[in-house]
């Protein structure tokens, strides 16, 4: 029964991580963690995740911004690493509550939807936004669209922002799940549900491949706020209940 809700909830995500540029992955993070427990949320998605990744750079490979995704690299390894460890050793309310209220944020720094950037993003810096995303993404287990706004204000759109999105998260999920090997955080069973919820990533986006083709600039920017704005309030919702049950 695990199995299945799994594939499912995998095909869902893989459908708005395409069509969204992300998000999906987040909108799991509580469903995975009722079905497999909240401790092991990281572990599963992070496994998932770096099965499907490969297949979603081949589907977009034409359309990647190598430049961005080259500038990410050196942040995102040890971001990996050091989030792993810290995974294993704690789990900050502080980092989610954050990114949460960033998340939230992104919706009135675009003018909801009207304002094509909010502010001006510059290569050197791609290094530092995959050091910080890798780190709170390896801690809390998805930290959802959180590079969106930095793609977006660099300029990249649709087909760019999936596939240059999609190299960061193979480089990601790659090193943070040799890192959770390394600090004894997965075993046989955690690896069965990841690469479950991975089959079903990879379905959600060869269908969804097709109809980003037919949707507008205009449309996908708004999935792509609108799945920001949501997700944002999913992980300030999850700190609040999180605090509740800790003060009760």
């Amino acid at each position: 029964m695990i199995i299945t809700l799994l594939l499912i909830l995998g095909l869902i995500t893989g459908y708005i991580s395409i069509m969204a540029a992300g998000g999906g992955a987040l909108l799991l993070v509580p469903l995975v963690g009722f079905l497999v427990g909240p401790h092991l949320v990281a572990p599963v998605l992070t496994t998932g995740n770096a099965i499907a990744s490969p297949f979603g750079v081949y589907l977009f490979w034409k359309h990647i911004d190598w430049k961005v995704a080259l500038w990410l690299i050196p942040g995102i390894i040890p971001g990996a690493i050091i989030g792993a460890y810290v995974y294993t050793q704690m789990h900050p309310l502080l980092i989610e509550f954050t990114v949460g209220l960033f998340l939230v944020s992104t919706i009135f720094q675009f003018g909801f939807g009207h304002k094509k950037r909010s502010f001006v993003m510059y290569l050197p810096y791609f290094p530092m936004l995959g050091f910080v995303t890798t780190l709170f993404s390896s801690i809390i287990g998805a930290v959802g669209p959180v590079q969106n706004p930095f793609f977006l204000n660099y300029g990249l759109n649709k087909e760019e922002l999936v596939a240059t999105r999609g190299v960061s998260s193979l480089m990601m999920h790659s090193t943070k799940l040799v890192a959770y090997f390394h600090f004894g955080a997965l075993n046989t069973e955690l690896i069965t549900y990841g690469l479950t919820i991975g089959l079903g990533i990879m379905t959600g986006m060869f269908i969804a491949k097709h109809f980003l083709k037919i949707i507008s600039i205009q449309k996908f920017n708004s999935y792509a706020l609108s799945i920001m704005f949501v997700s944002g309030l999913i992980l300030i919702f999850r700190v609040s209940v999180q605090l509740w049950e800790a003060v009760s």
